[in-house]
């Protein structure tokens, strides 16, 4: 952990130290785009796994500068951005949920192929080498990824519904944290296709509720037992770490985001 640590740190130094002598202006003469824009993103390099959270693009455009040259050191590089901002410019994708690849020797396309993939919310994997960077951005981790790392205990650590507008533009969201209220989720996956929820009330009491779970081809993660029930993309899955989510598109509410994040105990 202290490992981990000393790692974002690290890193939020040498973004901080490329980014602290722009000014916020979004018209910068050099082409850095200081218009603020959060995103809070989560990745690994190697075996490290961190967050770091990014007020500007050009802060964006720093990490990814340094993620590059992680993956040129030798690092398999990958990466989510968790905000749900740029979310609905996937609404169009349909049937290209596909993983796609890309392969280059020029960093700066490389750069714009990774911004590109993070703007159509996908994961973005990246390698490199004999000079050439490698990349693969899916919507859903591949099914062997996903099985071989959810068989175990997670903890729900929340939950957050989103409206977004015909514009594409996130009008709200709502969080939900089982802990704010007293009690607690634990969702216990089994190899075999079994699985249990089991829920701790405010009150002590506790209570489990049994079901199975499943993958598509897709990489789709289905199980009854998960709030708001359907299909889910598994958009992050690590040994420490599982982000899912899901839309609904055109309701009388208008189009609505869930994101479950889920610790490994």
């Amino acid at each position: 952990m202290k490992k981990t640590l000393r790692f974002t740190a690290l890193l939020a130094a040498v973004i901080l130290a490329f980014t602290a002598c722009e000014k916020p202006d979004p018209n910068d003469p050099n082409g850095n785009d200081n218009t603020p824009k959060k995103r809070e993103i989560v990745y690994t390099i190697g075996n490290n796994e961190c967050r770091q959270t990014l007020q500007t693009d050009g802060e964006w455009d720093t990490m990814l500068d340094v993620l590059c040259s992680e993956a040129q050191r030798g690092n398999r590089v990958t990466f989510f951005n968790v905000s749900q901002t740029t979310y609905l410019q996937t609404k169009g994708l349909g049937a290209t949920k596909a993983a796609r690849t890309f392969s280059t020797t020029n960093s700066a396309e490389m750069k714009a192929w990774m911004r590109k993939m993070e703007e159509e919310g996908r994961t973005v994997v990246v390698t490199y080498n004999n000079g050439t960077w490698s990349g693969t951005a899916y919507a859903s981790a591949p099914p062997a990824t996903t099985s071989n790392t959810i068989v175990g205990v997670w903890h729900f650590s929340c939950s957050v519904v989103s409206h977004v507008g015909p514009n594409g533009i996130l009008l709200g969201s709502d969080l939900y944290v089982p802990e704010d209220d007293g009690g607690s989720m634990y969702y216990t996956f089994n190899a075999d296709g079994t699985m249990t929820l089991t829920f701790t009330g405010v009150d002590g009491t506790t209570a489990t509720d049994n079901s199975t779970w499943s993958l598509t081809d897709e990489g789709k993660l289905y199980c009854d037992l998960l709030p708001n029930s359907g299909c889910w993309d598994v958009n992050w899955i690590t040994g420490n770490t599982m982000i899912i989510s899901r839309s609904e598109l055109g309701t009388e509410e208008g189009d609505i985001l869930y994101q479950l994040q889920f610790d490994k105990e």
